[in-house]
């Protein structure tokens, strides 16, 4: 976050000063082969090994055999040696940018990948989803006024918050918090993520590949989204807001209390 001095207009102009959110250029290269991604320049190590086991290119972290940063103003350099590297599994084109906001149409799966369904082994309770907000809020107080990021929390079957990220992409806050819990040797299917972007099916895939049973957020899902989710039995929860929050898919795991 950067303090910028600005003029405000409350019905009349005076000066202040505004935390903004910041932006890097992140060149990740695997096995000289390599992409783009616009992000916030913080926790880069955790966002990569995050990013690279949400994407299917690595199983755990002994996958990675070397790892170096460097960083030049706004531009980070990231070199990665991996064990095995398939390139077509880069489904973006070298040297394109993207903050990776986007949504995929369909499921994408990595060649001999296999997804499976979530056999749940805890309940929720509703009002400890309903708590999640004020958890969330102790976290984003301060950045939540630029406006310009994302937020990510990766919580334990119990709904205590374990990992807590922020990023300018939706999709790069839930890799963050991915990466932390994969780098402390943390395992995922009795973890539920949080986030505040919508639900895309991208973001679904992600969960199904890292084993993560259970997605919230304060925001909408998107269709196929919710079709994966119910494939797959993992449990789908939006528009967390206030009071009230809707269960698209595996509402047994949802209990009442």
């Amino acid at each position: 976050m950067k303090n910028v001095n600005i003029s405000e207009y409350r019905d009349r102009l005076h000066k202040t000063s505004l935390k903004i959110a910041e932006e890097a250029i992140l060149h990740v290269e695997i096995n000289e082969m390599g992409y783009d991604v616009i992000i916030s320049p913080s926790e880069i190590k955790e966002f990569v090994y995050g990013n690279l086991l949400s994407e299917g290119f690595i199983k755990g972290i002994e996958d990675i055999t070397n790892y170096y940063e460097k960083r030049r103003k706004d531009l980070i350099n990231v070199i990665l040696k991996l064990k095995t590297f398939e390139p077509s599994f880069l489904r973006k084109n070298y040297n394109i940018v993207w903050t990776e906001c986007g949504s995929v149409p369909e499921i994408q799966k990595r060649k001999g990948e296999r997804l499976r369904k979530f056999k749940h082994g805890f309940k929720l309770k509703t009002k400890d989803i309903l708590g999640i907000q004020k958890k969330v809020r102790t976290k984003i107080s301060d950045m939540e006024k630029t406006g310009g990021v994302h937020f990510s929390a990766l919580f334990d079957k119990n709904l205590d918050m374990e990992q807590f990220s922020f990023d300018v992409g939706r999709h790069n806050a839930v890799d963050k918090v991915i990466g932390k819990n994969l780098l402390k040797g943390g395992e995922f299917e009795d973890k539920v993520l949080f986030t505040t972007g919508r639900i895309s099916s991208d973001i679904v895939v992600k969960c199904l590949r890292v084993r993560i049973p259970v997605v919230i957020s304060k925001n909408s899902p998107l269709y196929t989204a919710i079709t994966l989710a119910r494939k797959y039995d993992l449990c789908l929860i939006g528009y967390l807001r206030g009071r009230k929050f809707d269960i698209f898919s595996s509402e047994d795991v949802v209990v009442h209390g």
